[in-house]
């Protein structure tokens, strides 16, 4: 069975769901500001069952499209690199302690650290 992923954000992020299109846009590097004007820190998380599903369904890419994807942005000079973190915990404690991050989990690893965000 496919790993169940969730989105999640800093506690004090006043964004409660975001459309698959938005999640889409955030993690290509196409939106790269909240509402509030404030930049939008990706944080990948490279747990390879959690990371495999959400690229999948979400960015519709395989994992090696998407690095190559970043990489592209990174050396045309218009982007740079999202943040990579290896598990649910170091991306929970970064999103934890960054008002801007967004990073996706495993959905049995959610806590009071982060806040989940809907997909719809």
């Amino acid at each position: 069975m496919a790993a169940e992923y969730i989105l999640v954000v800093h506690k004090e992020n006043p964004v409660e769901r975001l459309t698959t299109q938005d999640v889409k846009d955030i993690f290509l590097g196409k939106k790269t500001k909240w509402g509030n004007d404030s930049p939008i820190t990706i944080v990948m998380n490279t747990n390879e069952e959690i990371h495999q599903e959400f690229t999948r369904v979400v960015l519709q890419k395989s994992p090696i499209q998407l690095s190559v994807y970043w990489k592209k942005i990174l050396y045309s000079g218009v982007g740079m690199l999202p943040l990579a973190v290896k598990d649910d915990e170091a991306a929970k404690s970064y999103v934890a302690t960054h008002k801007n991050a967004i990073s996706y989990i495993n959905e049995n690893s959610l806590d009071r650290q982060v806040k989940k965000v809907e997909i719809r």
